[in-house]
């Protein structure tokens, strides 16, 4: 038996928890496969933070497949037991690093969203050197892009970016699912050009 976990962390409005269905969804065709995951989002009307677990199981037998209690594990990752972690706001890829171990491959979106806290002068912004830094103390698979503005570039909006991040998954970890699951996926959804063209984006980045 194996098992890939993702972690999806960021603030509510920046499709967090739409990544998590594409996942997921992307993983319901496969016979040897089981997928679970669960959220956290109760900031999510008011910009607050949102996590997202996706967890892939792959079964090598049927004897695997099979087994009654191969369902008794948690929707939760563990500390340290994250394959993925993407990240679309850079201060939010800093709640996520205790779900990071030495092998993690980490994505996040350098385009910070500004804390009240921090418009009304009462504090800094970390800069985004010092949360690589922090990063790195765990793990040096890091990966991170202005996704924003690439959005912004090619499709004049902010609505892709959620989907090119998941584009710079598939291209930087080795995702035990087919490209073609997730494609799949977003041909059948609202949007679906602009949705495959920001997926093969990211593949590209």
């Amino acid at each position: 038996m194996k098992k890939f976990n993702i972690a999806i962390v960021g603030l509510g409005g920046q499709g967090i928890i739409t990544m998590g269905t594409v996942m997921k969804n992307a993983a319901l065709n496969s016979d040897l496969q089981d997928v679970s995951g669960s959220e956290r989002r109760g900031g999510a009307q008011r910009e607050g933070y949102v996590e997202t677990f996706v967890k892939y199981i792959f079964y090598e037998n049927a004897a695997e497949m099979n087994n009654p209690r191969k369902n008794m594990h948690s929707p939760m990752i563990e500390s340290g037991g994250a394959n993925a972690l993407i990240s679309l706001e850079p201060l939010e890829t800093l709640r996520g690093i205790k779900y990071l171990n030495k092998n993690s491959i980490v994505i996040f979106n350098k385009t910070p969203y500004i804390p009240i806290s921090v418009r009304m002068g009462k504090t800094k912004y970390p800069e985004i050197s010092f949360i690589v830094s922090e990063l790195q103390k765990v793990t040096k698979h890091i990966y991170y892009y202005d996704i924003d503005a690439i959005s912004l570039e090619e499709f004049n909006s902010l609505t892709q970016k959620n989907i090119i991040a998941l584009g710079i998954l598939f291209a930087k970890a080795d995702i035990p699912i087919e490209r073609s699951a997730v494609e799949s996926v977003l041909a059948e959804g609202k949007g679906a050009e602009n949705n495959l063209k920001a997926f093969a984006l990211g593949l590209n980045l």
